[in-house]
């Protein structure tokens, strides 16, 4: 009876994190008119908490990003309204910050990765009158996880690979009427008119999914 019970708690644990997506990670990116822009970056762990899967919680290095990126990037002339929130109860991890325009940006990450992550591609995105781009580091993101020895984003729990629990999305808001858009086929015009969104798991990007996106508005 007692294995019985484990083992219906552990179907019950990966029912509840098939259903509730354990992570999500949402990237949003707002392109105003003068070609300036607000980005946030939010980590979503609630799932984790209400299954009590805390155990497949990230490092306290990749939790800490909100922070890590507040300090990097809150002196770099061009960026304001930075904000950093890290609720730990609630699993949310989340920063965003104003940038003047895309080659503010490119130094905020150049800073950034001058402090902590020497990876982030400095080319990430550009933004201009009528036309919005996003580097593809798809590849870069699977050569990072793929170098690191026993990473649980290449393990499975149960039979299910961890990377497919964990959905990614990026949402861009251009300042006009979405006229296309190239480099994505899972990037989508939504019922706003001026919002795309792309739509994938971990395990897509890992298998080759892109992340970059053109958009023109």
């Amino acid at each position: 009876m007692r294995l019985y019970n484990n083992f219906r708690t552990a179907f019950l644990a990966l029912a509840a994190l098939l259903l509730t997506s354990c992570i999500e990670l949402e990237e949003r990116i707002i392109i105003y008119p003068d070609k300036s822009g607000d980005y946030s970056l939010k980590l979503d762990l609630s799932a984790l908490s209400q299954t009590g899967m805390d155990a497949f919680k990230p490092s306290d290095e990749i939790l800490n990003f909100p922070q890590t990126v507040e300090n990097a990037v809150k002196n770099v002339s061009g960026i304001s309204n930075v904000k950093a929130e890290s609720d730990t109860k609630k699993g949310i991890y989340q920063v965003s910050f104003r940038f003047k325009n895309h080659k503010v940006f490119k130094r905020a990450l150049l800073q950034l990765a001058g402090m902590k992550y020497g990876f982030i591609v400095p080319k990430y995105m550009k933004a201009g009158k009528h036309r919005f781009s996003k580097k593809n580091i798809g590849p870069l993101i699977a050569k990072q996880i793929n170098k690191q020895d026993n990473s649980p984003l290449k393990q499975d729990f149960m039979g299910v690979d961890v990377a497919s629990m964990i959905n990614v999305k990026t949402i861009i808001e251009t300042p006009h009427e979405v006229k296309n858009i190239k480099k994505n086929v899972r990037a989508v015009k939504t019922n706003d008119p001026e919002i795309v969104e792309i739509k994938s798991t971990l395990k897509d990007i890992l298998n080759g999914a892109s992340t970059g996106v053109v958009v023109r508005y």
